[in-house]
């Protein structure tokens, strides 16, 4: 139960107030099934609870972090609990929010009705700060040539405008999408990039590689991270040499969909002929097992929306890793610039085509390069360790 008498009280005299929106975890910090945002906030506030006085508005309660439980996923009333809850913290100016399409619901109602409610924040006199986790202009990519599309990627014009307009500063996680972002108008000097942050998991197992590679999916089983293009092309792959494994399973936001549910029964059926394991859920306990069994990490997005939660976690397991096409984007970021020197390597060394010769060719030159793979990888762990990430969001919310 939120006990806003009780937190008011406590707040109310402290320094560098800050309310923050996002779903967080009940216990451990990848314990969230349903969201990566949580894990990607409690990381945020393990930082920040030292330097700040945090009111997390959550869809958990979390008592040691102090988050409450304001809003859960699908309830039609979740704008107005908020507003009411912010509305009662007089005192505190800023607000920070994370977003992505089905943070709040499933139903077009929660994306279409978030530029309101930050009108209805500003008008209550908030500083907001948006951290987009997800920009895209062109769904065609992943829903095709349809009427949908035409719509969503219309839709999608007018929602980032009205976040650009009614926002303090948005946030977003790779220099890509703020290039994107910088097209629209009402984003003058309000569009911000601060590098998603890395775990620093301590790992003291060192990489040690077998004859055969074993190749490995992280994340959620949804067509915009691409299993099925990644199981096709496997189709093709010398199985003396290459071995793959999913950990991921259902994503909860599609799982009634009937259209999805018959994607993912083609996608076990492949499967399955392929003797291919797909792990469902992994469970935090379970994360350095099953990355220790991973030599290279396949990233086969057919579009590059947001910074990927996972693509971190192989930073901080310090694994060699290879990109799709689409997700060139990410050498836009300087960061992922100096690490390319530093490693003595070049962007075409991580990307491969939707095809079979480029991705077989890519998995072989990874193959003989694991360790420089490796080492950029643990280049990128330590420039986007948590603590100095922080600091960028210290100095934007002062």
């Amino acid at each position: 139960m939120f006990h806003q008498g009780l937190l008011l009280d406590y707040h109310k005299n402290m320094k560098n107030n800050l309310i923050i929106i996002s779903p967080y975890p009940k216990t451990t910090k990848y314990s969230h099934a349903l969201s990566a945002l949580a894990s990607f906030n409690k990381n945020l506030v393990d930082q920040l609870k030292t330097q700040y006085d945090l009111v997390i508005l959550a869809d958990n309660e979390n008592k040691k972090d102090q988050a409450v439980k304001a809003w859960k996923k699908n309830d039609l009333l979740n704008y107005f609990k908020l507003t009411k809850i912010i509305a009662s913290y007089k005192y505190i100016q800023n607000v920070l929010i994370q977003f992505e399409w089905g943070v709040f619901g499933r139903n077009i109602f929660f994306v279409g009705f978030f530029p309101i409610f930050l009108l209805i924040l500003k008008l209550l006199s908030k500083k907001i700060r948006v951290v987009l986790h997800g920009v895209n202009f062109d769904f065609k990519t992943i829903f095709g040539s349809k009427l949908k599309t035409n719509i969503l990627n219309a839709g999608s014009y007018v929602f980032y405008s009205f976040v650009c307009l009614l926002s303090n500063k948005v946030i977003v996680t790779e220099n890509y999408f703020k290039k994107q972002l910088l097209k629209l108008p009402f984003t003058k000097d309000k569009v911000i990039f601060i590098p998603h942050g890395v775990d620093n998991i301590v790992s003291n197992k060192q990489n040690t590689y077998d004859e055969k590679i074993n190749l490995g999916y992280f994340g959620f089983l949804h067509p915009y991270k691409g299993p099925e293009i990644l199981m096709d092309l496997y189709k093709g792959v010398d199985k003396t040499k290459f071995s793959l494994n999913f950990f991921g399973g259902v994503s909860s936001n599609l799982e009634k969909d009937k259209n999805y549910q018959r994607y993912l029964k083609d996608l076990y059926d492949q499967a399955k002929q392929l003797q291919v394991k797909i792990s469902g859920f992994v469970k935090e306990k379970d994360l350095a097992k099953y990355f220790g069994q991973v030599d290279i990490v396949i990233f086969p997005y057919p579009a590059f929306i947001s910074s990927s939660g996972m693509l971190a976690m192989t930073f901080s397991f310090k694994k060699p890793f290879i990109l799709s096409r689409p997700m060139e984007g990410y050498f836009e970021s300087p960061d992922f610039s100096e690490a390319l020197k530093e490693a003595d390597l070049k962007k075409e060394d991580f990307i491969f085509d939707f095809n079979q010769e480029s991705f077989e060719y890519r998995l072989n030159w990874a193959k003989n390069n694991l360790d420089k793979l490796a080492n950029f990888s643990r280049i990128m762990k330590e420039k986007r360790a948590w603590k100095k990430i922080t600091k960028q969001y210290e100095k934007l919310l002062k």
